[in-house]
């Protein structure tokens, strides 16, 4: 896997979603590569941040409610980097 495409396929990876010769391609590939092994915690995260969400934040209209989502995630992010001095 190159570095430069796919991250929809590492998206899939930390879903289980991808068969298991290809799920054992990309985990080597993420042992092998700081940049993938960054975005898949940075997925990782987000999708922890979605799944903390209540139901009813899930559910009815989306319209508008993107923004709200990427600031939730993004500071869902922030609070799990330790303070660096």
């Amino acid at each position: 896997m190159k570095c430069e495409q796919d991250r929809t396929r590492l998206a899939a990876y930390v879903m289980a979603a991808l068969d298991p010769g290809e799920a054992l391609l990309v985990a080597g590939h993420v042992r092998e590569c700081p940049v993938c092994a960054g975005d898949v915690g940075e997925i990782r995260t987000t999708l922890a941040a979605v799944r903390r969400l209540p139901d009813e934040e899930m559910l009815g209209s989306w319209s508008g409610r993107l923004p709200e989502l990427r600031e939730a995630a993004v500071r869902a992010a922030l609070a799990r980097i330790p303070d660096r001095e």
